[in-house]
């Protein structure tokens, strides 16, 4: 891990509340500073005070950085943050972390690649995404994005784009509030329920999950119940807030 000052390259608006942030890498003379994808990163304020976002980038990006940032207006940190990006023209980061990565040399060709994201856990499989497809991997990629309404998909057409162009790609986009089932054509379910719905056999799944720890564990334990072992999934919730393992 590095910790470096990052050019803001600009910050726009996704939707309602969710913006995205790019940063430039500064060149180094004595080794460049990677990451994989599916890593984070720990942006500083001049307080101390830090917050850590996936890289939604992919490592095929070079210097440049993408990061997807929800603002909380009840957050002082998140108000301070959001504040500096939009008015400041540098950040200090800290990269990289995390070891929740799926890259192209940890496939097989008989493995079948399953990315839960809830909420801005989409810029963690976007990353993958995008090294994936840089790498040309022919393998199976299913695209599970939950979120409470429809709005909240703040990047849908990228993630349809994806399944457009690539054959080895499928988008399933998941609401769980039944109150915008009538505006909402697609699927309206939690997010486990609606990967078990679509799998029947977990043994040839190397899954990503990113949310929060209910979500991440509500999953683990559906796909447990149809014969996933947690060794097939990587998720940062596992280091993050780890559970007591079952006897």
């Amino acid at each position: 891990m590095k910790k470096v000052n990052c050019s803001i390259e600009s910050v726009q608006k996704l939707n309602h509340d969710v913006y995205q942030v790019k940063l430039l890498l500064p060149e180094m003379n004595d080794q460049n500073i990677e990451y994989r994808a599916g890593q984070y990163l720990d942006l500083f304020l001049a307080s101390g005070k830090s917050a850590s976002f996936s890289i939604g980038s992919a490592p095929e990006a070079g210097r440049h950085l993408e990061l997807h940032i929800r603002h909380n207006p009840q957050s002082e940190i998140s108000n301070a943050l959001l504040a500096h990006l939009q008015n400041e023209t540098a950040i200090e980061v800290e990269i990289a972390k995390g070891s929740a990565c799926i890259t192209a040399d940890s496939l097989v060709a008989k493995d079948r690649v399953i990315l839960a994201a809830a909420s801005t856990g989409f810029s963690q499989v976007k990353s993958v995404v995008e090294h994936l497809l840089a790498q040309a991997v022919s393998n199976q990629i299913h695209i599970y994005w939950g979120v409470r309404v429809a709005s909240d998909l703040y990047w849908s057409l990228l993630a349809e784009s994806w399944a457009a162009e690539h054959s080895n790609i499928t988008y399933h986009p998941v609401i769980s509030d039944p109150t915008e089932a009538c505006e909402w054509t697609g699927r309206v379910d939690l997010l486990p329920a609606a990967v078990l719905q679509d799998f029947s056999d977990f043994s040839d799944v190397k899954m990503l999950a990113s949310g929060s720890p209910d979500m991440v564990y509500a999953l683990l334990d559906a796909c447990e119940s149809k014969g996933m072992l947690e060794s097939q999934l990587v998720s940062d919730v596992l280091a993050y807030a780890p559970r007591n393992k079952k006897s």
